[in-house]
């Protein structure tokens, strides 16, 4: 099972970087693309977050990089958000500014009473600034209804994989204190969902964006 779990969680790597570098190329050479631009971001931001996660842990053997997670959370709510907002119509555009302020304020007023979190999961972080995301794909998916939508396999991706994973993060701590064994199967399965969740990117990227015009 480890050799297994080691497997995807290297595969979920190599497609990170894969994606990294597409999505970026893709922007370069089409600079107007702003939903593209949002995208391309996260996925850098990403990718080093996960690299430095890495790091930390191979090289300077440092167990405890949870505080990594807040940088995860924060960037791919403020980018993915940006991603939507270049979609939706004004009124939804003015729904996004205001879940960011909320956002900032609750995240900034936590942090600020209790520093200590910083240490460690933060489900408040993980529930305000998921389930936003979940929501603007579904808003999407509702906009694209009767027309041809963009970035479809990328809606698709985000409303699987951070609907599943934001309840596995949730419920995560609470799993590991019942049934240890039950806690690893829970982290495989959402490795494995990662894994889908890069490939749909992936695909999107050969679909809409391969044969894409400077």
């Amino acid at each position: 099972m480890k050799e297994i779990d080691n497997l995807f969680e290297d595969i979920g790597v190599v497609l990170l970087f894969i994606n990294t570098i597409l999505y970026t190329f893709s922007y370069l050479k089409n600079k107007k693309n702003i939903a593209l631009k949002y995208f391309a971001f996260y996925n850098i931001i990403t990718f080093c977050v996960l690299s430095s996660s890495i790091i930390i842990v191979e090289v300077f053997k440092i167990r405890n990089n949870l505080f990594l997670s807040h940088f995860y959370f924060i960037f791919q709510f403020i980018f993915l958000s940006l991603f939507y907002k270049v979609f939706f119509t004004r009124k939804q555009k003015s729904w996004i500014t205001i879940v960011f302020a909320l956002v900032a304020s609750t995240l900034s007023i936590q942090y600020l009473n209790k520093p200590s979190l910083f240490y460690k999961f933060n489900l408040l972080e993980i529930l305000i600034t998921s389930f936003p995301l979940i929501v603007y794909s579904i808003i999407h998916l509702y906009n694209s209804l009767g027309k041809k939508g963009k970035y479809m396999y990328i809606n698709s991706a985000v409303l699987i994989y951070i609907s599943v994973s934001t309840l596995i993060f949730i419920l995560g701590n609470l799993i590991n204190t019942v049934d240890k064994s039950l806690s690893i199967n829970v982290w495989f399965l959402n490795k494995v969902f990662y894994v889908g969740y890069l490939l749909l990117i992936l695909y999107e990227w050969k679909k809409s964006l391969w044969k894409m015009k400077s």
